[in-house]
């Protein structure tokens, strides 16, 4: 499906966890867009950052909804695409 620039796209994310006690985010814009945040002291500071990108993203209309982790099989849960796409890394 190709997508215009005024359909709207799903947006998830996926928080991982360091092994120095610190937090990636990684963003999927469909179809092919993927943003990566590294190195959030807490995770209150991520959520902080996830609100903030939920309010550009409605400015957008585009719902921003947390992905599954890789390897979870719950279904009520929206899964983002698992195609390589751009890497983008936020500041």
């Amino acid at each position: 499906m190709a997508y215009s620039s005024d359909m709207p796209r799903r947006v998830y994310y996926r928080i991982s966890d360091r092994l120095d006690g610190r937090f990636d985010a990684v963003v999927t814009i469909e179809p092919d867009t993927v943003i990566r945040r590294d190195g959030f002291d807490s995770i209150a500071e991520l959520e902080e950052w996830i609100d903030g990108l939920r309010v550009l993203m409605a400015a957008l209309g585009a719902p921003v909804a947390q992905g599954e982790p890789a390897g979870s099989s719950n279904p009520e849960k929206p899964v983002g695409p698992s195609r390589p796409g751009r890497l983008r890394t936020a500041r």
